[in-house]
C-alpha cells in the first residue's frame, strides 16, 4: 500500500494511502499497481501520461499530477530506498541455517543467525558474525573474517586473511586474497615472490561480480567504508581506496596506487602503479592515469572516436607533433 511505502521511506504522501502497489516500474513503463519517480522538470511529459498508480516527485512536480505522490528532495535517492525496501520484504531473511552439504571446519566460529548455502567451504578459524549471508559454493578461506549482515552472492572466494566490515556485499565470481603479481627476474626466469599480506575491507562496501582485490606484499590491500567497485576491476596488491569512492567496470588499478575519499573512477581506466590520487578526483572513462593527481578536479585523456581513416590521420600528426613544435621555435633539442 502507499500508505504505508510513504512511511517507510519518511516522505510526505498525496492522495489514497490504501492504493495497492505490486512492483516497481520505470516512467515511461509503469502501468497500474506500479509505482515510479521522476527527478525533475525534464519528466514532466512522461509524469503526465504516466499511468502508475503511484510516483515520487520532487516537491516543484507535486501539483502536475493526479497521480498517488510521495514528494521526496531527493527523489533518486528515495527511490534507492524504495528498492531495497522492496527487496527487503519482498525475500526476507529466514533465521540462521547450514545447508546440509556445507562443509565448516571445527574450528570456524560461525553466528547462530548466519545464513550458509549449499556446498559453502569454510577453512579453519574463519569468524562470521550476525546476520551474514553466504550463497552456494562460495569458499571462505582460514583466518577469515566476515563482518554482521555482509552477503556473499554464489561462487565468491575469500582466500586466507581477507576481513570484511559490515553490511558488505560482495558479487558471484568476486575472488578477494588472491597472490599479488609478485615476481623477481633471475638469469632462469621469474622467482614467485610470495605475498604475505591480506586484504581488508571496511564497512557497506560493495564488490561487483568476477571483481579481483589481489591481497597484499607485506602490508594489507585496504578499501575504506563504503567504497563501492564495478564488475571486472581488478585491483592489485597493497592498493589502498578512500571512503566512498566509486569505481566502475573493466578498469585496472596497478600495485601500490593509493586513490582518496570521494573518488569518481570511470570504466576502463588505466592506472599505473606506486602513484597518488587525492581525495575528490573524477577520472572519465578510458582514461590512462600514469601520474600522480593532487589536485581535486576532472580529469581525461585519450581521443573520442571517430572514422578509422581519420584517426589513422591524427595519429601520424600527434606522433610528429613535437617535430614540428621544435621547428616553430627554432630548438634543435
Amino acid at each position: 500500500m502507499t500508505g504505508q511505502i510513504a512511511d517507510a521511506l519518511g516522505v510526505r504522501l498525496i492522495g489514497d494511502p490504501m492504493v495497492p502497489v505490486s512492483h516497481i516500474a520505470s516512467v515511461d513503463n509503469a502501468g497500474p499497481q506500479s509505482i515510479t519517480f521522476v527527478t525533475g522538470s525534464r519528466y514532466l511529459d512522461a509524469l503526465q501520461q504516466c499511468q502508475a498508480s503511484a510516483v515520487i516527485v520532487p516537491e516543484s512536480l507535486a501539483d502536475r499530477t493526479s497521480i498517488v505522490r510521495l514528494v521526496s528532495n531527493d527523489p533518486y535517492l528515495c527511490y534507492a530506498r524504495l528498492t531495497r525496501f522492496w527487496v527487503e520484504n519482498s525475500f526476507p531473511v529466514s533465521g540462521g541455517s547450514v545447508h546440509s552439504s556445507a562443509t565448516v571446519h571445527e574450528s570456524a566460529k560461525l553466528s547462530s543467525s548466519a545464513v550458509i548455502g549449499a556446498n559453502v567451504t569454510i577453512e579453519s578459524n574463519a569468524v562470521i558474525e550476525d546476520g551474514v549471508q553466504i550463497g552456494a559454493g562460495s569458499f571462505i578461506g582460514s583466518g577469515v573474517h566476515i563482518g554482521a549482515k555482509t552477503t556473499l552472492h554464489p561462487n565468491v572466494t575469500l582466500m586466507h586473511k581477507v576481513v570484511t566490515g559490515e553490511k558488505c556485499e560482495i558479487h558471484s565470481g568476486a575472488v578477494l586474497g588472491a597472490d599479488g603479481f609478485g615476481w623477481a627476474p633471475t638469469s632462469a626466469g621469474w622467482e614467485k615472490i610470495y605475498q604475505l599480506g591480506g586484504v581488508v575491507l571496511g564497512d557497506r562496501v560493495s564488490v561487483g561480480a568476477c571483481t579481483t582485490i589481489d591481497r597484499g606484499a607485506l602490508d594489507d590491500t585496504v578499501l575504506a567504508d563504503g567504497v563501492i567497485l564495478d564488475n571486472q576491476i581488478q585491483v592489485a596488491h597493497n592498493v589502498s581506496i578512500g571512503e566512498n569512492t566509486a569505481i566502475a567496470g573493466c578498469t585496472g588499478i596497478a600495485g601500490s596506487t593509493k586513490i582518496g575519499r570521494n573518488c569518481r573512477i570511470g570504466g576502463a581506466v588505466s592506472i599505473v602503479g606506486h602513484l597518488s590520487i587525492c581525495d575528490n578526483v573524477v577520472v572519465t572513462a578510458n582514461s590512462f592515469v600514469n601520474r600522480s593527481i593532487k589536485n581535486p578536479g576532472s580529469y581525461s585523456s585519450g581521443f573520442p572516436l571517430e572514422e578509422s581513416a581519420q584517426w589513422r590521420k591524427n595519429a601520424v600528426r600527434l606522433h610528429k607533433l613535437d617535430e614540428y613544435v621544435r621547428g616553430l621555435s627554432g630548438k634543435k633539442n
